[in-house]
């Protein structure tokens, strides 16, 4: 949720939607407002704004394979807003897969021209919701980039986390090997 827009904005707020330590200070929420260390910054500074970097609902797909199963986005099964408008100093970065495939879950991230050298920076939570189509209440999955394994294909930044079964039996939702499940849906997505 983005912060308002207009009245009173507390520093509780601010920690609330960017998360931080107690004691409260301004100064850790500089790089938020897109400010150096050093620069002054004030509370109206947040007006408007989110934590959230990208978020959108997208329909996954399913393949029960011989050995594995898959399921959940990539560019040939549905649509998806894929584009990110501001990543690691880049207009042009979109999503190219949300795969999980036999309990490791796939995160990539490329660009639709040109090229880019992707660092393992520029978000910190990739919020799952699976037959949410919203993304209210609480995410199915919430996984942070920093216990995901990092690798830079050419042009692209690719995350991986192995869920394994955590999510494999029916009264769980009946999400096959971690995410999606056995069936098209529309879940949400959103990058933190």
């Amino acid at each position: 949720m983005a912060l308002q827009s207009s009245g009173a904005i507390s520093l509780g707020n601010i920690q609330t939607e960017f998360g931080g330590s107690n004691p409260i200070g301004l100064n850790e929420y500089q790089s938020n407002v897109g400010q150096s260390s050093g620069n002054n910054i004030s509370i109206s500074d947040f007006y408007g704004l989110s934590a959230s970097i990208h978020s959108t609902s997208f329909v996954t797909y399913y393949n029960d394979g011989q050995y594995f199963d898959e399921s959940g986005w990539n560019g040939s099964t549905s649509t998806m807003d894929t584009t990110i408008t501001t990543f690691q100093s880049s207009s042009n970065v979109i999503i190219t897969l949300l795969v999980n495939l036999a309990g490791q879950l796939t995160f990539e991230l490329g660009v639709s021209s040109g090229s880019k050298t992707f660092t393992n920076s520029g978000w910190t939570t990739l919020n799952l919701w699976v037959n949410n189509s919203t993304g209210s209440g609480s995410p199915t999955l919430s996984l942070t980039r920093s216990t995901a394994t990092f690798t830079t294909p050419t042009n692209k930044g690719q995350w991986y986390w192995y869920i394994g079964n955590q999510y494999g039996n029916t009264s769980a939702g009946g999400h096959v090997n971690g995410v999606f499940g056995t069936s098209s849906n529309t879940s949400f997505m959103e990058l933190v």
